[in-house]
């Protein structure tokens, strides 16, 4: 049998007859670029063509002093063939992802080639005619999640770790596990190449290594698009992570933990409160690597906000998994119980008993700095959320608030679930803002009530969001002025989130699924109504996912990306 040319999926050259193939390869001299290694930057000379043998690159542009991934490049890709011919400089730069394996083929034995056969330049004119004509422009385009090295601090037992992420991983794909090489693959110079072999033939690759300096562990390292490190407690003194590992804590840290790791630069840390949520913890895990954890967001909107718990309810029911939580004001209570992993039935018997029961919105003074003490929703707080901290929570979770000195928006994404909660909560007016440090914090509505955008920004995956606010009108068109009046409570409550409305219209667009209850009948301040608002909850909840909303959910990833094995002509 004919052993096909290496060129024969290349969507450029691939169009050219066999012989003329043919032809360039034997033109081509072989070359090697090890992983993480530059194969040209931006600005240089475009004088030389390479063909991606084996291996994986990407294309990396600057775009207003941000790096920027244009393309992920597999086995046939071509790259530099337009600069080639016209002589112009590199516009992007390209960098190894593997040990990758290419054919260079120098600018002058090129053209000698042209002139000499006049049939590949006709054909090489066609070819790009072609893909000129399918369209050749480069759009932002993240890489995937397809090797994945685990490794562990020294002294760190991670073998259950390292067998609950094989079973993770299985789940979303078809997935293959090496602690070494096997014994196929040959030196250290073929293991590049028995790594593509591996990605070719399955969806997902797991490397295990002991950070030993050993040829194994520089390897696996070198090759991951993700690196995990299990960790317990602060770092050994003198320990060095790789950069932009992310770091599962295999037991809850403390805020100094966490505080310790993060001159490591790790890229996200993971926490595995207990040995027994283990299995559940690391397909958490495995989502948030290959970008399909399920964020929730969740609105303000007073009495209003506990219908979340009703669309919590749904998605417990349907079995809809969800990773990661963020919330504003009252949503950001709800928020955070879910994320400290309460059962809908829990958050509604502390609704309550703490809104309901309580009353503790009724702290009411000589309004001073607003009409409330807030001491009542102070001591609310504390029954609930005690000494949580959000970096000690199994699941991310983020407040936002808004700083009246600097006229900023603040995400709480360290630090105690009470400051982050209360401070989304301070209504102007209405409750004291919260001092921290330089700051003057209060509720987050007044910038962002629907904070879809920071969700989308922090991790690649689906996004629900739960918007339990609306524009203030009247279900009876005869209504006297009068009944249209709100009370202080209400307009305060209302005026808190009017600058934010333009910006919540737009972040709708940004969710894979938006439910909106219809919860227009309770006052902002009815917190009596917990039975009515969950139940409007429930219906608006069934109702999305009745009509498509599961599938939305299901569906490719906003940002995924396949590896192209493709031209890049732009380079």
């Amino acid at each position: 049998m004919a052993q096909m040319s290496p060129l024969g999926d290349s969507p450029l050259f691939g169009l050219l007859p066999t012989r003329l193939q043919d032809e360039l390869v034997e033109a081509g001299q072989p070359a090697r670029v090890s992983a993480r290694e530059w194969l040209f930057h931006a600005g240089d000379a475009g004088d030389t063509l390479y063909l991606v043998v084996s291996g994986r690159m990407r294309v990396v542009a600057e775009r207003a002093g941000e790096t920027v991934v244009l393309n992920t490049l597999g086995p046939g890709a071509v790259i530099g063939e337009l600069a080639i011919l016209t002589g112009a400089k590199r516009s992007a730069s390209v960098q190894a992802l593997r040990d990758t394996e290419l054919l260079e083929i120098d600018g002058e034995r090129f053209e000698e080639l042209l002139a000499r056969n006049a049939e590949l330049g006709a054909g090489l004119a066609r070819a790009l005619a072609e893909r000129i004509q399918r369209g050749g422009s480069l759009e932002p385009s993240e890489a995937p999640t397809r090797v994945v090295t685990m490794t562990a601090v020294p002294g760190v037992n991670a073998e259950r770790l390292w067998v609950e992420l094989d079973s993770a991983f299985s789940e979303l794909g078809e997935t293959v596990a090496h602690d070494r090489p096997a014994a196929d693959w040959g030196e250290t110079e073929g293991w590049g190449r028995a790594l593509a072999e591996l990605e070719r033939a399955h969806e997902y690759v797991l490397l295990r290594a002991e950070l030993d300096g050993s040829d194994w562990s520089g390897f696996c390292i070198r090759q991951a698009d993700r690196v995990v490190v299990a960790a317990e407690g602060s770092p050994p003194a003198g320990f060095a992570p790789p950069a932009g590992c992310d770091l599962v804590f295999l037991r809850t840290p403390s805020s100094e933990d966490v505080a310790a790791w993060r001159g490591a630069g790790p890229r996200a840390h993971h926490v595995v409160t207990s040995e027994a949520v283990l299995p559940d913890a690391t397909r958490r895990l495995s989502r948030r690597l290959t970008g399909r954890s399920l964020g929730l967001v969740l609105s303000g909107g007073g009495a209003r906000a506990l219908a979340h718990i009703g669309v919590l309810q749904v998605l417990a029911e349907e079995k809809i998994v969800i990773d990661r939580f963020g919330g504003c004001s009252m949503g950001a209570f709800v928020g955070a119980m879910a994320a400290l992993g309460w059962p809908p039935e829990r958050m509604v018997e502390t609704c309550r008993q703490e809104l309901s029961g309580r009353a503790p919105f009724t702290d009411y003074t000589f309004p001073r700095h607003a009409l409330m003490r807030a001491r009542r929703i102070a001591a609310k707080l504390e029954r609930i959320f005690g000494d949580a901290m959000l970096e000690q929570l199994a699941y991310p979770f983020f407040t936002v608030s808004s700083d009246l000195l600097s006229s900023r928006l603040i995400v709480h994404r360290t630090g105690s679930v009470i400051e982050a909660v209360g401070s989304s909560m301070a209504i102007p007016g209405l409750a004291p803002p919260v001092l921290r440090r330089s700051e003057l914090l209060v509720d987050g509505g007044v910038l962002n009530n629907l904070p879809i955008d920071v969700m989308v920004g922090d991790e690649s995956g689906p996004v629900v969001a739960v918007d339990v606010m609306r524009r203030l009108e009247s279900d009876d068109p005869e209504a006297s002025p009068e009944t249209l009046l709100p009370t202080i409570l209400e307009t305060l409550s209302r005026a808190t989130v009017l600058g934010s409305v333009e910006r919540a219209e737009a972040n709708r667009e940004l969710a894979d699924l938006l439910i909106t209850p219809d919860v227009q009948d309770i006052s902002l301040r009815g917190f009596r109504y917990l039975e009515r608002a969950v139940d409007a909850g429930r219906r608006a909840a069934d109702e999305a996912l009745s009509v498509g909303g599961k599938e939305a959910l299901e569906a490719p990833q906003r940002g995924s990306a396949s590896i192209r094995m493709a031209t890049t002509a732009l380079f």
